[in-house]
């Protein structure tokens, strides 16, 4: 996909005792405008690649460019808030 940058962010919580996966996809810098139909339509095309992929139906939100941090190292990808 050429609308959207290499970096995002997977962020797994628990919600009334269900696991819920929340994904940041970065806007490729090209791609982003103000167009909200536009937006709204990656949004859903990103929501049914991975759901396809991973069989769950995750919260996708887009972000700006350059919004997500950046690691030197081995980039963090995930984030897990749910307490064992």
């Amino acid at each position: 996909m050429g609308e959207v940058s290499p970096n995002y962010l997977m962020i797994v919580d628990r919600v009334n005792n269900l696991d819920t996966l929340e994904v940041l996809v970065e806007v490729d810098e090209k791609f982003f405008s103000d167009e909200i139909k536009e937006l709204e339509n990656l949004t859903k095309k990103i929501t049914h690649v991975l759901q396809q992929a991973l069989l769950i139906q995750p919260k996708v939100k887009l972000v700006e460019p350059k919004t997500l941090e950046r690691s030197e190292g081995k980039a963090k990808r995930v984030i897990d808030n749910r307490k064992l």
